[in-house]
């Protein structure tokens, strides 16, 4: 079956979860925790999994899928087979709030490598898809990572926070200080998926965060990496789907300088 087949399907599914996001948006709905009072979960992102997953459940029915929202992370089931990792409404805790600033994140990944990826931004309708060795697109249109930025100085990162606390210490890795000195400027815009697609697109130079989950990041790390770019995690190792994973996404000029930047003790 070819990869626009995948592709095709999660785009679909991601579209009709987007429309529930933006409807209820700015509305009510019954919000709790998971694993801690700043992890945040909302009936929305339940509604939209549920869409995603009875739809590629349908479709591909011999796949895996692993979710954010269903509870478990399975190392084995990532690594083997079909897997499609689901991020419902990546960036709950803006929908919570009232900023518009969140997507809906599919990707499929074939023996732990990622060949199919979609993120949604339901507000802007922007739709940026990639399947591997493919190109990335928005809205059909193919886009490239920032070819203008060619050194930290220069460059706009983004990066992002744990919704646990319990992984607050994994700040202390980063001379925040030291970076911030050497970079244009930093952003924390709150939706890891749809950050990496700003880098896709050239919007940001480059992104990190650790820890986050693979359904954070799986198909936000494609989009990156068919737009030229480079993605491994923060020590500069090869980037795999695991458990709690780090990640620093780059257009690939300025990689070396960022990881140098954030290993600096």
């Amino acid at each position: 079956m070819e990869y626009s087949v995948y592709a095709g399907t999660a785009v679909t599914l991601a579209k009709q979860g987007g429309e529930i996001i933006r409807a209820r948006f700015g509305g009510s709905f019954t919000s709790g925790y998971k694993s801690c009072p700043s992890d945040l979960v909302t009936e929305v992102d339940r509604k939209v999994e549920d869409l995603i997953v009875k739809g590629l459940r349908a479709n591909f029915p011999e796949h895996a899928i692993l979710s954010e929202e269903n509870g478990h992370y399975s190392e084995e089931i990532s690594r083997e087979g079909y897997t499609w990792h689901v991020d419902p409404l990546d960036g709950t805790t803006n929908f919570v709030y009232g900023i518009p600033f969140c997507s809906v994140s599919i990707a499929l990944a074939y023996n732990g490598h990622v060949i199919t990826g979609v993120v949604y931004d339901p507000f802007r309708r922007e739709c940026f898809s990639s399947t591997r060795g493919g190109r990335t697109l928005m809205n059909g249109r193919p886009i490239r990572v920032d070819r203008a930025r060619k050194t930290l100085g220069e460059s706009l990162l983004v990066t992002g926070y744990p919704s646990n606390k319990a992984y607050n210490q994994r700040l202390l890795r980063v001379n925040y200080h030291h970076l911030l000195e050497h970079c244009a400027n930093l952003r924390a815009l709150g939706s890891a998926a749809l950050e990496l697609a700003y880098v896709a697109c050239g919007r940001l130079t480059g992104f990190w965060e650790d820890p986050l989950m693979p359904w954070d990041v799986a198909a936000g790390s494609l989009l990156v990496k068919e737009a030229g770019g480079r993605v491994t995690d923060i020590d500069g190792n090869n980037f795999h789907l695991d458990r709690n994973l780090s990640i620093a996404a780059t257009n690939g000029l300025v990689h070396d300088e960022l990881l140098a930047a954030l290993r600096l003790e």
